[in-house]
């Protein structure tokens, strides 16, 4: 996913101090919230939800149901020809805090590559991906695509890492990246969590079935 810079809004701490006395749901069974980042139920098909959304199953209109109107609806192409269509929403109100969240939308490549032929505009993208705008009649018939996976972006940052710790447990694997970074592997979850001492936190989600860990990483030890 391509992460843009976000700017800390003055008014989140008191939300975030809020969400940090929030007890883990292991610790109040009887929590009704269902928009939390660690609350993710998965399905005997290998599917998951998170957020009210079962991905492969649900559509990007009810993904609009939930988070409001997309900001931009735009296909992404690499440098190998492939593409990536994503619905990028604005602040979005998840619990007692606002994030950024990204959808990706489930497509066959050669239905992408037809929309691409019809984009009205590209630009080039900080990750050196193109940026395709969907021609505007395009635009009504992609509601009815399923949701492939899901990036959440807290609007606040610097949280330690015992705070997902003791909602997610234990990773399965991690991977130390540049500056400092790390990211955290939950298959089971389908879920990809990078901690950032000196930014944003995201959280990536997609169906457990669909999820492979990348090459490099060290796992935990056997009852970690």
């Amino acid at each position: 996913m391509r992460i843009p810079a976000l700017v800390l809004g003055g008014g989140l701490l008191l939300f975030l101090l809020i969400w940090l006395l929030l007890p883990a749901p292991e610790q109040n069974p009887g929590l009704a919230r269902t928009d939390l980042p660690w609350q993710i139920e998965v399905f005997d098909d290998g599917t998951s939800q998170v957020f009210g959304l079962r991905l492969e199953h649900d559509t990007l209109e009810q993904a609009i149901t939930r988070f409001g109107p997309y900001e931009e609806l735009v296909l992404f192409v690499d440098s190998a020809g492939n593409y990536s269509l994503e619905a990028w929403f604005g602040n979005v109100s998840l619990g007692p805090l606002k994030a950024k969240v990204v959808a990706r939308l489930q497509a066959p490549q050669p239905e992408l590559a037809a929309l691409a032929g019809r984009a009205i505009e590209r630009k080039g993208s900080p990750s050196g991906d193109w940026k395709l705008f969907l021609d505007p009649a395009d635009l009504p018939g992609q509601l009815s695509r399923p949701l492939y996976a899901i990036t959440y972006i807290p609007g606040y940052g610097g949280l330690e890492a015992d705070f997902f710790r003791q909602r997610l447990g234990e990773p399965a694997a991690w991977q130390t990246l540049a500056d400092g970074e790390v990211r955290w592997f939950y298959p089971d979850k389908g879920l990809s969590l990078l901690l950032n001492p000196r930014g944003k936190e995201v959280l990536e989600y997609v169906s457990p079935r669909d999820f492979t860990l990348p090459e490099g990483v060290t796992l935990a030890a056997p009852g970690q």
